[in-house]
């Protein structure tokens, strides 16, 4: 399955979209690239029996990069708690792993669901939120809370590994709710955090595929290499922009829109498929 020139840029702008919202709302962008390779690979020939751990290979892949330019960026603007996202980022690292190794031995359809009810939970979530307002500043205690934050830190590996995405939008409302974070800066640590995640993530996932026999040729591992490059591109661009809007505004129709998205595109994974 060679990359036309055509596939590359349409995977290109595809990335900067998952670029753009990874800045704006500290997500990895996951739940936007999954469900395109996914549809991609099924009209493509790709094997059933590695499909869905090659969409979610690459998707952390890109997940990475885009969460890498966006903390960046969020660093900049000293949106950053380091040892809050120290603690979240290895504690879920660690995590996802573990479970990535674990994940690669699950049959494809199985991933599918778990990754189609967890975005489809985010997104409910969105639509009913009711337009969080910010803390004021961007001070945070975390003396005493290590605990909390490693908790956070399991769940976003968890997350992260078995659907494929950087786990920020279930960790993002935890560090708000229950962490008591102000939001700005919520949203720039969870891109730290997001980026340690996703480097131990993929690096199990090619791992796991290594010298699989029903991998084509392009793959390295558990990843799309040739799609991977095109998204990570796209993503490159636009992250750094997302996150400066993200500085200058609150997004909330915008958040809702994104809701209705995962919605269809998780109504169709689990009742389509």
């Amino acid at each position: 399955m060679d990359l036309t020139l055509i596939s590359f840029l349409l995977f290109f702008l595809w990335g900067c979209l998952v670029g753009f919202l990874a800045g704006l709302f500290g997500i990895g962008g996951g739940a936007l690239i999954v469900p395109i390779l996914i549809l991609t690979y099924e009209h493509s020939g790709v094997p059933t029996t590695v499909l869905t751990h090659i969409a979610l290979g690459t998707s952390l892949l890109v997940v990475f990069f885009a969460s890498l330019t966006s903390a960046y960026q969020h660093r900049r603007q000293k949106n950053i708690h380091w040892r809050a996202a120290l603690i979240l980022g290895l504690s879920s690292a660690l995590t996802a792993f573990g479970i990535a190794r674990m994940a690669t031995h699950l049959r494809g359809q199985h991933l599918q669901t778990a990754f189609a009810i967890v975005i489809i939970s985010v997104a409910i979530r969105m639509l009913l939120e009711r337009g969080l307002t910010d803390r004021e500043g961007t001070d945070y205690t975390s003396k005493g809370k290590g605990l909390p934050l490693v908790a956070v830190g399991f769940t976003a590996g968890i997350i992260s590994s078995l659907a494929g995405v950087g786990g920020a939008g279930i960790t993002i409302p935890m560090m708000y709710y229950l962490l008591r974070m102000p939001l700005k800066l919520v949203i720039g640590t969870s891109s730290a955090t997001i980026v340690i995640t996703a480097f131990f993530s993929v690096i199990g996932y090619i791992m796991s595929g290594w010298g699989h026999g029903d991998l084509p040729s392009w793959c390295f591992g558990f990843v799309d290499l040739p799609r991977g490059i095109a998204l990570i591109i796209g993503s490159l661009v636009m992250a750094r922009i997302g996150a400066y809007v993200s500085f200058r505004t609150q997004p909330q129709r915008l958040r809702r829109m994104y809701a209705l998205f995962l919605i269809i595109v998780s109504v169709y994974i689990l009742f389509f498929k």
